[in-house]
């Protein structure tokens, strides 16, 4: 049994963890533009120069600019990584800046890895997003579509980072394939370790072996709730980060019919030869699920979906099935009151290509009622109000 070697610590069932803003840096005080003063922690350290950053998580999408390696030296000697080769991933996407690229299956169901590829690839963006926010290279005037423009970068803009990709499919780890990750990174000789995942037990072991050989391991506290000032990573060895809410907003205006004004947030944008924004009819309802919504015509109408009556926390699938229900039935828009409005980027997912998609506080909602008020709307089979009365 391979309890009884000597050299293995425990042995303990498998189990499946869960993965868990380009401003943070400067939150930090580590704004690259105003580190002319040498007492500059960034400069002191020339932006993290050669430091390794090993991450795990679900790969990397080595195209993407953040991973430029224009202007880097020589891989560092002491490195003993590899470039472990798939389907879509050649030894030309090992590069200056990531030095290193391995994937692991071992106990990761097979619908995740049917949903991915055999390669350390990231086709669910988790990972590329950890890579980018800890070392990713300084991409000047990024933006999404003109929204928010500035500059992208990492915390340590020159490391260089090695891949381990041991989540899959929808962002499903297994601990046997993170452990494997830890002992090769560990043995690769990186400096840092990224573990944003949920989970703790036998993982957090796995950091204790890293922190033991001089690794500082960084961790996501995983403070999602289900109460607030709640955290699922506590081990006492690993440097723990917790989420926040992102410091800046994206203003869209919505002009109801009476000419007032109100204000959203969107990551929405109109294509250069949009022909611009138009007056349409709107359509309340409550929910705006498969049932609610029921075959109800929408066609050039904007859709207006408040929460039930006993859940202010809609959930994200539900905005998304109401924004593809009104791009597929040629609507010209959604406006979707939630209980909050920090979920943006569900404002630029497929579903939401073509038309304008909004998210307003419960507030906004309630001003967007009393207009539909005023207006004379009447219900619509309890569930809509338009103005036209029920049969």
């Amino acid at each position: 049994m391979c309890a009884e070697v000597p050299e293995v610590i425990s042995v303990e069932k498998n189990k499946i963890h869960t993965t868990a803003t380009t401003r943070s840096w400067d939150f930090l005080g580590l704004n690259y533009q105003m580190t002319g003063t040498s007492s500059g922690l960034l400069k002191g350290s020339n932006y993290g120069e050669d430091v390794i950053i090993g991450v795990v998580d679900t790969g990397i999408w080595p195209e993407s600019r953040s991973f430029s390696d224009e202007g880097y030296g020589p891989i560092p000697s002491r490195w003993k990584g590899k470039c472990q080769l798939g389907p879509d991933w050649g030894s030309n996407n090992c590069t200056r800046k990531i030095i290193g690229a391995r994937f692991y299956t071992a106990g990761v169901l097979d619908k995740h890895l049917k949903a991915d590829t055999l390669s350390p690839r990231d086709r669910n963006g988790h990972g590329t997003h950890c890579a980018s926010t800890a070392a990713g290279s300084i991409v000047e005037a990024a933006s999404f579509n003109g929204l928010a423009e500035g500059v992208a970068r990492g915390g340590a803009p020159r490391a260089r980072i090695a891949v381990y990709k041991s989540g899959w499919g929808s962002g499903s780890f297994s601990t046997a394939s993170v452990l494997a990750a830890i002992d090769d990174a560990i043995h690769d000789g990186v400096d840092v370790l990224s573990l944003s995942i949920g989970g703790r037990g036998q993982v957090a072991f796995g950091a204790l072996h890293a922190v033991q050989k001089g690794i500082t391991v960084v961790y996501a506290a995983g403070n999602d709730g289900p109460r607030p000032q709640t955290v699922g990573n506590i081990s006492p060895w690993v440097i723990t980060v917790a989420a926040s809410k992102v410091d800046r907003s994206f203003p869209t205006v919505i002009t109801l019919g009476n000419k007032q004004q109100i204000v959203g947030q969107s990551l929405y944008y109109q294509a250069k030869n949009s022909s611009g924004s138009s007056f349409a009819g709107l359509l309340v309802g409550q929910g705006c699920t498969a049932d609610t919504l029921n075959g109800t015509d929408v066609r050039g109408i904007i859709l207006f979906c408040l929460p039930l009556p006993d859940d202010a926390r809609t959930p994200v699938s539900t905005f998304e099935y109401a924004s593809q229900y009104v791009r597929n039935g040629g609507g010209s828009g959604l406006i979707f009151a939630q209980y909050t409005t920090d979920l943006l980027t569900v404002t630029a997912s497929v579903a939401c290509q073509g038309i304008a998609c909004v998210l307003v506080d419960l507030d906004t909602g309630e001003k967007i009622i009393k207009y539909v008020g005023a207006a004379r709307y009447t219900v619509l089979c309890s569930e809509f109000h338009q103005t036209n009365p029920c049969d």
